[in-house]
């Protein structure tokens, strides 16, 4: 089974890594992950936070239109169950 968790972000530099540590925590070997961050052209260090978790997620940096837009682009390029 593989469930897929999507994090929308934009300019969550400060918060994250804390995020993704979180997510990653929760992991069990009964199911595959399907992590994608969607991040909304962050400006600050967000990018540089998410290059260092490339081995264990997905990300996407280009401007939306808001939190829910994020979400559904993100639920647009996953196959999860979840």
């Amino acid at each position: 089974m593989k469930i897929s968790i999507i994090t929308p972000s934009y300019n969550q530099g400060e918060f994250i890594e804390r995020t993704i540590q979180s997510v990653l925590a929760q992991q069990d070997a009964a199911y595959e992950l399907d992590y994608i961050v969607m991040d909304g052209a962050s400006s600050d260090n967000t990018i540089s936070i998410l290059k260092q978790y490339t081995d264990k997620l997905r990300f996407v940096s280009e401007p939306d239109k808001g939190q829910t837009h994020a979400v559904n682009k993100g639920l647009q390029s996953t196959d999860g169950e979840i």
